[in-house]
């Protein structure tokens, strides 16, 4: 070819390019999107548990006391299986301690949250074998005035429930 005919292509092929869309185009990026729901999510987990302090702090006290007790309770029946004695468990209405029989060193506190008290007197003696000799079929509660769990035992198995 030729210098002439290469001048005359190239005055052929011409190429338009588009410009880009103005910078004041309207619409959101992805990342914009997203860096909205990342700080959305944020202040949400922050604010919202802070909305009901009161009622859960009531409710969170009497639910912590419910499965205190019943770890307790289940703890007095692995004890007893454990050094093949009865172990017993006391609870005194409008009490916020209950005791155990005998008493060991390594006995939890028996100490519940000063909100919560217990509602009835109850005793649960537990076998060496980790059955119910008294108490079994019958219940403890605890409240804190305004809200109540009750945790039972099972008659023959000495299985705990909290409800």
């Amino acid at each position: 070819m030729r210098n002439s005919e290469c001048r005359t292509r190239n005055k052929k092929l011409k190429f338009r390019v588009q410009k880009s869309k103005s910078r004041n185009s309207k619409g959101i990026t992805l990342i914009e999107l997203i860096l909205v729901l990342v700080i959305v999510g944020i202040i949400s987990a922050t604010v919202i548990p802070r909305l009901n302090i009161t009622l859960s702090t009531s409710r969170s006290s009497v639910e912590g006391a419910a499965y205190m007790i019943a770890s307790d309770i289940r703890y007095a029946q692995e004890f007893a299986m454990a050094n093949r004695v009865s172990k017993t468990v006391t609870f005194t209405a409008g009490s916020s301690v209950y005791t155990f029989t005998p008493s060991d060193n390594m006995d939890p506190s028996g100490q519940l949250p000063s909100e919560a008290t217990i509602s009835n007197n109850f005793t649960v003696t537990f076998n060496s074998l980790g059955e119910p000799i008294t108490g079994g079929g019958g219940s403890v509660t605890v409240s804190d005035g305004i809200n109540t769990k009750t945790i039972s035992i099972v008659e023959y198995t000495g299985k705990v429930n909290i409800s």
